[in-house]
């Protein structure tokens, strides 16, 4: 099981320590934190530019002024960024792990801890070089945040910040108002696509919890079948031979074979929402989850179709052969799309809503 990064939260780390962190994160193979790790890498270095041009003008007293708001700016960016880090850094390993350790990854990998706590101090940091850009360089920033916001669902982002943003590219000064106007606009355009981006998470969570549930059964009543053929009856007399999924006598393994031959119903069936649908832009890896649930309910529904057929509650089938029973499985397994074809549909809507992390 992983462990935590190098130092505590809130702690403050060396340069040694934030250089080994980095080395670690950049080797980690996860693509959540490859995302992460160029955004923070890209307001880090954004933010040594800022600190390296100071910017300030005006008298003495304005000047003082002006030094010390920035220095309080920059080390609060500082402090944030390196928040981002330790909740970027992959958790060291230390043997094989108990149970304890293992519901705490489940616990972690279901609340999506780490990577909100990253994005969230990403995001922070990156509001705060709002209040550093000098005035020549703000109508470019502004430019980017009407991206971001045109990115957004109208549905979901307040009309007060498109007019907002409007009045401040008509304006001809810059003030400190200017700056901290952006950097709100900013936080709550930020606020929308975080609410969008837990709703990827909900999803995944009820797919994997659907998932769960579904895995549980077919493998009860598959083990169940195993030591009890008696158990789930899959096997049927035609023109006087008896016929079973696995050839023409009962086999411990025969409702194992027809929920095999469900999943791979089910694997058929994800060509439709990956060539009708939308990848959803979130580290929560929606579609993997999409992908699991239809052959796990693939399996679930051959096996209902088969037993519902030889149990004469559906008719218009026939089974006359072994490959027969399969061959319907398969088609059952498919099936499965009139139900999952919802939540694809589902995935589709919010993967247009929701914009990249990326790019936020």
């Amino acid at each position: 099981m992983n462990e935590g990064p190098l130092a505590p939260d809130g702690e403050d780390l060396s340069e040694q320590t934030i250089a080994q962190l980095e080395c670690r994160v950049c080797a980690d193979p996860s693509i959540w934190r490859a995302l992460a790790f160029a955004s923070y890498a890209k307001v880090r270095d954004e933010l040594t530019r800022l600190v390296a041009h100071q910017g300030i003008t005006g008298n003495q007293a304005q000047l003082a002024t002006q030094a010390d708001g920035r220095k309080s700016v920059v080390a609060s960016a500082e402090q944030t960024l390196r928040e981002a880090l330790q909740a970027m850094a992959p958790e060291r390993r230390r043997g094989l792990g108990g149970p304890r350790r293992w519901w705490r990854m489940l616990k972690l990998f279901y609340s999506g801890t780490r990577i909100e706590q990253a994005w969230l101090a990403i995001h922070r940091a990156r509001g705060a070089l709002y209040l550093l850009y000098p005035p020549a360089e703000l109508p470019a920033q502004i430019e980017s945040l009407q991206n971001l916001l045109d990115d957004l669902p109208e549905s979901s982002t307040p009309r007060s910040l498109g007019a907002t943003l409007g009045r401040l590219k008509t304006r001809t000064t810059v003030t400190p108002e200017t700056t901290a106007e952006l950097r709100e606009i900013y936080e709550q355009a930020i606020a929308v696509s975080d609410v969008l981006q837990h709703e990827a998470r909900i999803l995944r969570n009820t797919l994997m919890t659907a998932s769960a549930a579904i895995f549980t059964v077919v493998l009860a009543l598959g083990l169940a079948h195993a030591l009890d053929t008696q158990i789930v009856e899959l096997c049927l007399r035609h023109g006087g031979n008896e016929l079973c999924p696995l050839g023409g006598s009962l086999h411990p393994f025969d409702v194992f074979t027809v929920e095999l031959a469900g999943m791979l119903g089910g694997l058929l069936s994800v060509v439709i929402p990956l060539a009708t649908g939308e990848r959803i832009k979130t580290p929560y890896r929606v579609f993997n989850q999409q992908l699991v649930l239809k052959m796990l309910a693939g399996a679930a529904s051959a096996l209902a179709g088969v037993i519902l057929v030889e149990s004469e509650l559906i008719s218009g089938f026939q089974f006359t052969s072994a490959s027969a029973i399969l061959g319907y499985a398969i088609v059952f397994g498919f099936a499965q799309q009139l139900v999952t074809g919802a939540i694809d549909r589902r995935a589709n809507s919010l993967a247009k809503q929701t914009p990249s992390a990326k790019d936020v």
